[in-house]
C-alpha cells in the first residue's frame, strides 16, 4: 500500500515537472516568435522609408515645386521677332517661322496645362527649331561683321580691336573725364559729358533678333531639363528619350550635351546614368563650320583635317 501511494506520488511529481517543462517551451517560443514579428515588422517599416535605388524622387513632389513658376515664366516669354534684319533666303526664314510657332503652342500647353508629356515634346520641339534658326542668325551675323569690317574706311574704328595700354594713357592725357571738365568750372563742358554719359548705346536690331532666339532656346533646355533631373524615373526616362531623338536630328550641340552632362552627375539609376555619360560627349564636339569661342568672325571654325589644302609646290629651277 505504501509503495502504491509513492509511486503516485512519484509520478504526480514528474507529470508536474514535464507540464512546467512543456510550458516554459511553449512561452519561450511564443517569445521568440513574437521577437520574430516584431524584427520583421521594423525591417518592413525602414525598406518603405528607404526609396527605391534610382527613383529619389517618386513622389513628384520636387519636380512639382521646380516647375511651380514655369507657368509664369512662358506665359511672360515675348513672340520671337521676325528675322528679316539678318535673313534674306526664304527656307532660311521659315526656320524662324517654325520657331515662333513653336513657342506659341509651348505657351498655349503650359497654360493648360497639358500633360507632362506633351510638355516635354512641346519643349523639344521648342529647342530645336530655335537651335535652328539660331544657327542660321549667327552665321548671318558674322558675315555681317566681316562685311562692315571690310567696307568701314580706316580710322572708322568699326571692327578695331582693342586698344593698346599706351594708346589708352595717350587718350586719358588728352581729354579728362566729365567730373574733371565739371572741376573747371566751364558749365558748357560739365553738361556735355553728363549728356555724353547719359545717352545709350545704339540698340542694333540684328542682335536684339539673334539674342531673342538664343534666349528662347536656353529656355527650353532649362525647361527639359528640370523633367530630366527632378522627376521620377519614368519622367526622367521619357524626357531622355526626347534628347536623345534630337540627338539623331542634329548630332553636333554643345548646350544640349551640357544639359546631358550635368543630368549624367546627378542620376543615380546606374542605366540611365551610362546613356546619359554615352550620348553627352558626342554632342559637346563642335562641327568644322560651327564657331570656336573667343575666335574673330573671320575664323568660324577649324577646317577638318581632309580640307586643309597644301601649299603649292615651288617651282622648279632650271
Amino acid at each position: 500500500m505504501t509503495n502504491r501511494v509513492w509511486a503516485r506520488s512519484w509520478l504526480g511529481s514528474v507529470g508536474t515537472a514535464l507540464l512546467a517543462a512543456s510550458l516554459a517551451t511553449s512561452l519561450a517560443g511564443c517569445s521568440k516568435k513574437k521577437d520574430e514579428e516584431t524584427k520583421a515588422k521594423a525591417e518592413l517599416a525602414e525598406a518603405k522609408k528607404k526609396k527605391p535605388q534610382g527613383d529619389r524622387y517618386a513622389d513628384g513632389k520636387r519636380l512639382e515645386a521646380t516647375l511651380k513658376d514655369w507657368t509664369k515664366r512662358w506665359a511672360d516669354t515675348a513672340e520671337l521677332p521676325a528675322c528679316d534684319p539678318l535673313l534674306k533666303d526664304a527656307a532660311e526664314l521659315e526656320l524662324c517661322k517654325t520657331a515662333a510657332t513653336a513657342l506659341s503652342t509651348m505657351k498655349a500647353a503650359a497654360a493648360k496645362p497639358e500633360p507632362e508629356a506633351a510638355l516635354i515634346k512641346n519643349a523639344a520641339d521648342l529647342a530645336f527649331a530655335t537651335e535652328s534658326a539660331s544657327e542660321k542668325l549667327r552665321a548671318a551675323s558674322m558675315e555681317k561683321m566681316q562685311a562692315e569690317h571690310k567696307t568701314a574706311p580706316a580710322g572708322s574704328g568699326v571692327g578695331s580691336t582693342k586698344p593698346s595700354p599706351s594708346a589708352l594713357g595717350g587718350a586719358s592725357k588728352v581729354r579728362p573725364s566729365g567730373s574733371a571738365f565739371a572741376k573747371t568750372g566751364s558749365p558748357l563742358s560739365g553738361k556735355l559729358g553728363d549728356k555724353l554719359r547719359a545717352e545709350p548705346a545704339p540698340v542694333d536690331p540684328a542682335m536684339q533678333v539673334m539674342q531673342a532666339y538664343s534666349r528662347v532656346n536656353r529656355a527650353a533646355l532649362r525647361f527639359l531639363s528640370q523633367y530630366l533631373q527632378f522627376g521620377p524615373l519614368p519622367t526622367r526616362k521619357v524626357a531622355f528619350a526626347e534628347l536623345e531623338a534630337l540627338s539623331k536630328r542634329k548630332e553636333a550641340w554643345p548646350a544640349l550635351g551640357r544639359t546631358l552632362r550635368e543630368a549624367a552627375m546627378a542620376e543615380n539609376d546606374p542605366d540611365l546614368q551610362n546613356k546619359l555619360k554615352a550620348l553627352a560627349p558626342k554632342l559637346s564636339r563642335r562641327s568644322p563650320s560651327m564657331p570656336a569661342p573667343g575666335m574673330p568672325p573671320e575664323h568660324p571654325g577649324m577646317p577638318a583635317p581632309d580640307a586643309v589644302t597644301p601649299p603649292p609646290a615651288a617651282p622648279e629651277q632650271k
